[in-house]
């Protein structure tokens, strides 16, 4: 009598269990089914398709070449997007560092990036485009920024992989061609067109003016101090009006720098 009584107690619990996890597997499927049914009313909807996208933070790529990068297109249905991946694609351009996007419900989309800064052109066999930490962006095609200085004298062998310490070289041209180069005392009407890279006599530039190149031999050390005597050096002879008739300046030695004049031709070629 014990038993039964035992087996019965027993029996209906084991049926109240299997009828609640029926009701409650039930429900969780309802649910999912109502779920699944809204999400694709609500990405068929018109209402919800981006028609404003605004992108900040570029200035090497147009919008068209960040939404093909980022697999993106008016029209696309704001909620069906995947936001990580579109941060992921975006990053995968060699000329963006980082990318973050966001929903403006109903229908805008927001992309902020920050594009890598070129700092100048290798020229290596093919030339590469390094930014302002000395590492590679990207290999030079014709739609990229034409304005980088160029910078000859490099070899593959002078540039470190990602993670790895600069070459005296790369820190060098760093220093030379920084974004700081106004604090070194390099004159804001003047820039920088090439540098070349020598093991005995250092680094050379080349700056431009009106109608000619000025060469500069800078040598291997204290360019700080030799960009500040340098803008003294033009003030003064911008001061004398003789400003555009230099040809060569060598900086290597503070204390004996060589200034030689640009020589001009007549019209029947004669220099004067």
């Amino acid at each position: 009598m014990y038993n039964q009584a035992t087996y019965k107690a027993y029996d209906r619990k084991k049926s109240i269990h299997f009828k609640g996890t029926l009701i409650f597997t039930i429900i969780i499927s309802v649910l999912s089914i109502l779920c699944i049914f809204v999400y694709d009313c609500l990405t068929a909807m018109p209402y919800f398709q981006t028609q404003d996208i605004q992108i900040r933070g570029h200035n090497y790529l147009s919008k068209s070449q960040i939404l093909e990068c980022g697999g993106l297109m008016p029209g696309d249905n704001i909620i069906d997007l995947n936001i990580s991946q579109i941060n992921k694609r975006l990053v995968q351009n060699p000329w963006i560092a980082s990318a973050s996007t966001y929903r403006q419900f109903p229908n805008a989309l927001h992309i902020e990036i920050t594009e890598k800064k070129p700092l100048a052109i290798l020229m290596i066999a093919p030339p590469v485009i390094i930014d302002t930490y000395g590492r590679v962006i990207k290999k030079q095609t014709s739609s990229d920024p034409d304005h980088l200085p160029v910078v000859t004298g490099i070899t593959y062998a002078d540039i470190s992989q990602s993670g790895a310490p600069l070459s005296q070289k790369m820190i060098s041209i760093i220093h030379v061609l920084s974004e700081k180069k106004q604090t070194l005392g390099l004159p804001q009407n003047l820039t920088v067109t090439q540098v070349h890279v020598d093991m005995d006599f250092g680094i050379t530039i080349w700056l431009h003016q009106a109608h000619s190149e000025m060469e500069i031999l800078l040598g291997s050390d204290n360019y700080r101090k030799k960009f500040y005597r340098l803008r003294k050096l033009l003030t003064f002879f911008r001061y004398r009006k003789a400003f555009q008739q230099i040809d060569y300046i060598d900086m290597n030695n503070l204390d004996r720098i060589i200034v030689r004049p640009l020589v001009k031709n007549n019209s029947d070629g004669k220099e004067v």
